[in-house]
């Protein structure tokens, strides 16, 4: 018969037995203990006993209030045993884990009462934990924790309540806000705890037994980005000032992570307010970024800043370190200039805000509106630290400009200088009227000029005028002064010919100056004709006909007629026919006569028109 049944047959007649007693005798007495236990438990799990005071027949004793203690076989590591206790009405139960493996027993006793009872229990091995698993979700947010689960199973993927290994957190996420949990032991095979990720991508959680005695297990999920809170400007360029560069604009949350459903519009500024800097328009962000370009001219660390247009509190700046380059030559110069008197001129290589870039060695050229013979302008030249200063002499009186460019022709700048005339070194003296009438007025000019050929506006000598013509009824201008440096006259010459008239300044007699003319006889006033005050009778003898003007010059330009007479009536005279004088005579023409009768004579010649024009000549003539 199993044992079971044998111990319940014997309960039965126990209790029989001690009511049987009960009644004959009275209250029962506690004889032994009862302990009943499971026959099997595994290793390191718990299970409860119940432990019962009873009579000799083995019914329970409820008033029994005795102190039990319990011992066991088992004295491995991880024992539980419950502590020194009272049974309640007689009867109590309580829990036990046992940890070695294999038949152990369990006993009970009271001391005091000299009782005790023991069970047999057979202690098998626990499942043994196999691996780790780890559960989490597929997806988080960077900087919102999250829960992942652990658990310690066996090869069938149960649970192994009985581990008691400790668990270490590792994540391929590595940034320094990242929070993972502490060292920890599971609690029944498993344990939930809380991670912080803040990389956004693919990442993975891994759960490790510290002692390496079971294969680590890893979750895998994808961090995304929070709503951005600020902009990253980023470039790789060293841009050179006026020359444009890339540069990228991220959307990025408060760990760095780009926001690539970012749907806001950029607005950019810069440090740099200089003319030439150009940035893009406002912009939006394609997935969270975007390239632009941008030109910077302002040469030093310069900013470029992006702002939301709606959130402003969504920014970004980047320095940029703009290189200084050449982008003008700046051309010191005196606004005015004496000609024919050098001055200095500085040229420096000037960056956009007009500082010397002391590293540009580059060549100048110098040209200039003066294209005059006596103009000096430097030669082509290097600057040296980015400038240089040059010596300039122009001479055309004026409003004159100086060029100075690059070599390559890709720099230039133009400065106007004032030129003003040196003072006068002579006197021009000049008419319209180079072959004026004797007798007539002519005007003229005067100007003070310098060696330069430049009127000295500036001139202020007494001028006295003189003239090869010294007839006395010459009239010349009053001695004078100029104004601004010229002066417009009026004389009146009358001996025909080459004659000059030369202007002088009263003072310095080596500041003079003459025009030269030539004087055309008047219209003739007199007709002049000359013979032999002798001849022959019956011989020929040359007479000349003259005609001159009021001034006695001969009238070149006289084209009359003349006609001769005589006092002499023979008919053998012979006198010249009417003669009207070409150019070819030049106002005087010779002619031939013959008289006949003895004693004075006359020859008379007259104008054919103007009776005015006449002359008579008185001739002795002889005999042959």
């Amino acid at each position: 018969m199993p044992a079971t049944r044998i111990r319940r047959s014997i309960k039965i007649q126990q209790v029989t037995a001690n009511l049987f007693s009960a009644f004959l005798n009275g209250a029962p007495e506690v004889q032994g203990l009862a302990l009943s236990a499971p026959g099997a438990t595994t290793a390191g799990t718990a299970f409860t006993v119940t432990v019962t005071a009873v009579d000799g027949q083995g019914a329970p004793v409820a008033s029994y209030d005795g102190t039990i203690h319990f011992t066991s076989s088992d004295t491995s590591p991880g024992v539980v045993l419950p502590p020194d206790s009272t049974l309640s009405g007689g009867t109590g139960t309580f829990t036990i884990t046992l940890a070695g493996t294999g038949s152990q027993t369990v006993t009970v006793s009271d001391a005091a009462r000299s009782l005790s009872a023991t069970a047999t229990v057979v202690v098998s091995s626990a499942p043994r934990a196999e691996q780790l698993r780890i559960s989490g979700p597929a997806t988080a947010t960077a900087g919102d924790a999250f829960s992942v689960t652990v658990s310690a199973v066996d090869g069938q993927g149960n649970p192994v309540p009985s581990y008691s290994g400790t668990i270490h957190f590792t994540s391929s996420d590595t940034a320094a806000a990242v929070r993972l949990p502490p060292d920890a032991a599971l609690s029944g095979g498993q344990g939930t705890f809380n991670v912080t990720l803040t990389t956004a991508g693919a990442q993975t959680v891994t759960a490790s037994d510290v002692a390496s005695s079971l294969p680590s297990a890893t979750a895998s999920l994808t961090v995304g980005a929070r709503a951005a809170d600020h902009l990253a400007l980023t470039t790789s360029a060293s841009p050179a000032s006026g020359s444009s560069f890339p540069f990228t604009v991220t959307s990025l949350d408060g760990f760095g992570n780009t926001d690539t459903a970012y749907a806001g519009k950029v607005r950019f500024t810069s440090s740099d307010t200089l003319p030439g800097v150009v940035l893009p328009p406002d912009s939006t962000l394609a997935s969270g970024q975007g390239t632009f370009t941008a030109t910077l001219v302002a040469p030093g660390s310069q900013t470029i800043t992006g702002t939301d247009v709606g959130t402003p509190g969504i920014s970004g700046t980047m320095s940029v370190a703009v290189a200084q380059t050449v982008r003008s030559l700046k051309v010191t110069a005196p606004a005015t200039a004496t000609a024919g008197a050098a001055f200095s001129v500085t040229v420096v290589a000037a960056d956009a805000r007009g500082d010397p870039v002391t590293g540009y060695g580059g060549t100048v050229h110098f040209a200039s509106s003066d294209t005059s013979a006596g103009v000096s302008l430097p030669p082509d030249s290097p600057l040296t630290n980015g400038q240089r200063t040059f010596t300039v002499r122009l001479t055309r009186a004026g409003p004159q400009t100086l060029t100075v460019s690059s070599a390559d022709g890709a720099l230039t700048t133009t400065t106007n200088v004032a030129v003003s005339a040196a003072p006068a070194t002579r006197l021009i003296v000049s008419t319209a009227t180079p072959t004026p009438t004797a007798g007539t007025s002519l005007s003229f000019s005067v100007i003070a000029q310098d060696q330069f050929a430049n009127t000295d506006l500036a001139y202020a000598g007494r001028v006295h005028f003189s003239s090869t013509d010294t007839s006395a009824t010459v009239v010349l201008p009053a001695d004078s002064t100029l104004v601004n440096g010229q002066g417009t006259f009026t004389a009146t010459l009358t001996k025909a010919g080459p004659q000059t008239i030369t202007a002088t300044d009263k003072v310095v007699a080596a500041v003079t100056g003459n025009v030269a003319v030539t004087v055309q006889p008047a219209a003739a006033a007199k007709l002049t004709l000359g013979a032999p005050n002798s001849a022959r009778a019956g011989q020929s003898f040359p007479v000349t006909v003259t005609l001159t003007d009021q001034f006695g010059n001969v009238a070149s330009g006289y084209r009359g007629a003349v006609h001769f007479t005589s006092s002499d009536l023979l008919p053998t005279v012979v006198l010249p026919a009417d003669y009207r004088f070409t150019a070819a005579d030049a106002g005087a023409h010779s002619f031939s006569v013959t008289l006949w009768t003895i004693g004075g004579q006359t020859i008379t010649v007259r104008d054919t028109v103007n009776a005015a024009l006449s002359d008579s000549h008185s001739v002795s003539v002889g005999l042959l």
